[in-house]
Order: C-alpha cells, then sequence, then structure tokens
C-alpha cells in the first residue's frame, strides 16, 4: 500500500480508535464514581492539560518540523528538546503545586490535581514529534492506542467505587510511561544522525514561543469550562464533561477532514492560485453539509443514547450535548478556514481570531444570571468558535471569491429549521422524527447548498 495511504489510515484510525477507548473509559467512571467526581476529574485533567502546553512552550511542533525538514533525527536535538522539556516540566509542577496549596480549599480537587500533574514528567519523554517528522504514524499511532489501553485496563482493574478516586489519575500517568516506553524502544531501531550543532534550550524556546502561545490560547478556552465547573460546581462540571466527550468522539470527522485538506489546500496555494476559488467553495459546501447532517442524526439520538451510555444521573447532559453540537458544526467548518490561512501563510489573522473569539467565549462563560454555568460554558464555546470563524472568513473573502451565503449560511439555516421540526416531531412520533433526519435531511441539505455534479464528481475522486 502507497505509504501515504498508510501513513493516513494509521493517524486515523489511532484517533478514532484512541478516542473511542477515552470515551468507554469516561463511560466506566460515569457509572462508578457519579457526576460530581467526574467533574473533580475533568477540572485536574484540564489543569493537566494547561500545565502541558506551558511545559511544551511549543518544542514538539519546532521538533516536528526540523525532523521532517532533515528526514532523519539527530540524537542531539532529541535529547535537548527532551531535556528542556523535563526542565519546564519540573518549573510547571512546583508552581502549580505551590498554588495548588495556597488557593485551593477542596482537597479532593488538590490531591486529583496533584496526581495528574505528575504525568508532566514522563510526558516530556513522549517523543511523538520524532515519528511525526519521520511520517512513521504507525508507530505514532500504537503508542497512543497503548496509552489509552493502559489507563482503560487500569481503570476496570483498579476503580471500583468513589472512594478509589485518586487511582484514576494513578492510571493516566501509566498511560503516559507505557506509551513513552513504547517510542523510546522504537527509537532504538530508528537510524539517527549526529548533527554538527546542537541547539541550546535557550535557542530552542525562543523560535518555538509563538507556536505554543498560539496553542494555549486554543486549548486555554476548550480546557476553561471543566476546570472553572469542577472548582465553583463539580456536579455541573460532570455533566459538561459528559456532553463533551461525545462531541469530542464526533470530532473525528475533523481530523480525517484536516489530513486530507491541509496538504491538498497547500498544494493548491503554491500550484494553481487561480483554483482556489473552487477548491475552498466546494470543500466548505460538502463540510458544512456533512457536519450539519452528523450534528441532526446526534441531536435526536442523545434523549436516549446519553442516559443509556452514561446512566440516568446523566439526563441533565442531553441539553447541553444539543447546545454543543453547534459548536461540532463550527468546528469543523473553521478547520476549513484556518488550515486555509495557515496554508496561505496568514497566521496571525487565525492567531486574532483565537484571541477574539476568546474574549467571547469569556463574555458569555462568566455571565451573571438564572441560566446553569454548564449551559453557559456549552454557549460560550459556541460563541468562541463563531467569532473565529467570522474574523477568519473575512480575511478569507480577501483572497478568495465565494459565494459564502449558498456555501455555508444557507446550509445552517435550512439545518436548524430541519432541526427544530424534526425536534418538535421527536415528542410525538420519535421513530418517525429519527428515520426522516436519517433519510430526509441529506436531499434538504444537498439543495440548500447547492451541490453540483461536478461536487459530486470531487467527493468520489477524494475517496
Amino acid at each position: 500500500m502507497n505509504r501515504t495511504i498508510t501513513n493516513l489510515f494509521s493517524i486515523v484510525g489511532a484517533d478514532a480508535a484512541g478516542r473511542l477507548l477515552g470515551f468507554v473509559a469516561v463511560a466506566f467512571l460515569a457509572r462508578t464514581v457519579g457526576p460530581e467526581a467526574l467533574g473533580l476529574l475533568a477540572a485536574g485533567m484540564g489543569i493537566l492539560t494547561y500545565g502541558t502546553i506551558v511545559a511544551e512552550a511549543g518544542l514538539p511542533i519546532l521538533g516536528t518540523r526540523e525532523v521532517a525538514g532533515r528526514n532523519s533525527a539527530s540524537r542531539g536535538l532529541v535529547r535537548q528538546i527532551c531535556i528542556t522539556r523535563a526542565a519546564l516540566a519540573s518549573a510547571v509542577f512546583i508552581v502549580c503545586g505551590a498554588v495548588l496549596f495556597l488557593i485551593f480549599t477542596n482537597t479532593s480537587l488538590r490531591n486529583l490535581t496533584l496526581i495528574y500533574l505528575l504525568a508532566l514528567f514522563p510526558s516530556s519523554l513522549v517523543i511523538e514529534w520524532v515519528f511525526q517528522g519521520l511520517k512513521k504514524m504507525t508507530v505514532l499511532a500504537t503508542g497512543r492506542i497503548v496509552a489509552a489501553s493502559v489507563y482503560l485496563l487500569w481503570l476496570v482493574l483498579f476503580v471500583r467505587q468513589e472512594s478509589s478516586l485518586l487511582l484514576v489519575p494513578a492510571g493516566w500517568v501509566a498511560g503516559v510511561i507505557a506509551q513513552g516506553s513504547y517510542l523510546w524502544r522504537q527509537l532504538k531501531t530508528t537510524d539517527q544522525q549526529e548533527a554538527p550543532s546542537r541547539p541550546t534550550s535557550a535557542e530552542l524556546l525562543k523560535t518555538a514561543w509563538p507556536l505554543g502561545v498560539a496553542g494555549l490560547i486554543a486549548q486555554g478556552v476548550t480546557q476553561f469550562p471543566a476546570v472553572y465547573l469542577g472548582m465553583t460546581d463539580p456536579e455541573a462540571g460532570g455533566l459538561f464533561n459528559i456532553a463533551f466527550r461525545v462531541i469530542v468522539l464526533m470530532l473525528v470527522l475533523d481530523r480525517v477532514f484536516y489530513t486530507l485538506f491541509f496538504p491538498a489546500i497547500t498544494s493548491v496555494l503554491k500550484s494553481d492560485p487561480s483554483g482556489l476559488s473552487v477548491y475552498f467553495s466546494r470543500t466548505m459546501k460538502l463540510m458544512a453539509v456533512a457536519s450539519i447532517y452528523a450534528a441532526i442524526v446526534a441531536v435526536l439520538s442523545s434523549r436516549h443514547l446519553l442516559p443509556f451510555l452514561f446512566g440516568n444521573d446523566f439526563v441533565e447532559s442531553t441539553v447541553i450535548f444539543q447546545l454543543l453540537s453547534l459548536y461540532f458544526v463550527c468546528s469543523v467548518i473553521n478547520s476549513v478556514c484556518t488550515f486555509t490561512l495557515i496554508g496561505a501563510g496568514r497566521e496571525k489573522v487565525y492567531l486574532n481570531s483565537l484571541l477574539l473569539g476568546g474574549a467571547g467565549f469569556f463574555g458569555i462563560m462568566l455571565l451573571p444570571g438564572p441560566i446553569p454555568s454548564s449551559h453557559l460554558a456549552a454557549i460560550g464555546l459556541v460563541m468562541f468558535q463563531l467569532v473565529s470563524f467570522l474574523v477568519m472568513l473575512r480575511e478569507i473573502q480577501t483572497f478568495v471569491e465565494f459565494p459564502v451565503g449558498r456555501a455555508v449560511f444557507l446550509p445552517i439555516v435550512s439545518g436548524l429549521a430541519v432541526m427544530t421540526a424534526l425536534a418538535l416531531l421527536y415528542s410525538l412520533f420519535p421513530l418517525l422524527s429519527f428515520i426522516l433526519a436519517i433519510t430526509i435531511t441529506p436531499l434538504i441539505l444537498y439543495l440548500a447548498a447547492g451541490i453540483t455534479q461536478e461536487d459530486r464528481a470531487y467527493v468520489m475522486k477524494v475517496f
């Protein structure tokens, strides 16, 4: 099989498998420890995510670029990046530990977070970036599956009730250690060259810090609801976390898309700028239709599916999930804009869109009033993606001509109308409503987006 196709199936398959294993782990925890404890775990994981981004400081992305450029991983580069990340991990752990003891009054959350933060140390030795740069996606994919499998197995073996809650982050640390060990064993079988000179930690950080800032902004917004709700209302945090985890599983569609789209749009921008408008418009229409269709089916299924998977304690997660379905649609559509801008070398516009979207998110998230904070978090994430999309779209329209109303807004309006009608019908005829969602919705979206015969031929060519 062609190496590119092998890599594609490896990384997409691993992402799907990893998310599915993570989904099963969350479902197991939901039924074992309940909403409040799950909210505490989500907060601890969110704080770990913040710490990891700071400790990485953009170095993995920089390392990937260096390895890909040389088509080899020098021992000096691997050693220096790992040493730098380990030093940053130590500093982050000390600072976070001090903050936890000085500020956190919830002893359970503090202890959980401290154990989660131990994962910073083995994470500094996880060298996924090496294999990504070498385009050995099968190794990278296997490492992710190893981590997810060890974590899930740990939960099944050791976590039986809420009293064993501290063993959950310990299982996460065990999964990271297993992943790192596997990747280092694979590195021994890889040809490594000695570079004529080894960059210092200061040189690496000076080059990588902009990449780290962009990642911190994006993940800062995404992880904030889990951290904030876990600290202020753990039960609401648990309800939100369940809904968001289902969305994360659905975003496999986004991973498949940008794995295909980013190299393609970059090639078009360099080799055939005149064809950019047709390519971009066609891609936008197809992704809008696919994401809206998936969201409608998921929303109608959620009333029974979420309680079935996670238990009746999480019935209230259904409304949160329905709100987050709009976040899912916006995320997928945003990827078209994001990678078009990056491919065109306009990263600053993307960064500005994140900043403005983040302002919109916090403006909604921290609103006082009778609306539950978990619902405000979902609405805030939708606002984050929507504002970012509008900022990026305005920039894209300066160098790409496409029918924005027909390609994006008309399918979204049609999808909302269909979703509303089917939701009303669902209360009377659930099965009929679901059948109509599967069969009639694609036709309506197809007509609304104005998909042509050339568009259909393009889809078949892609597959």
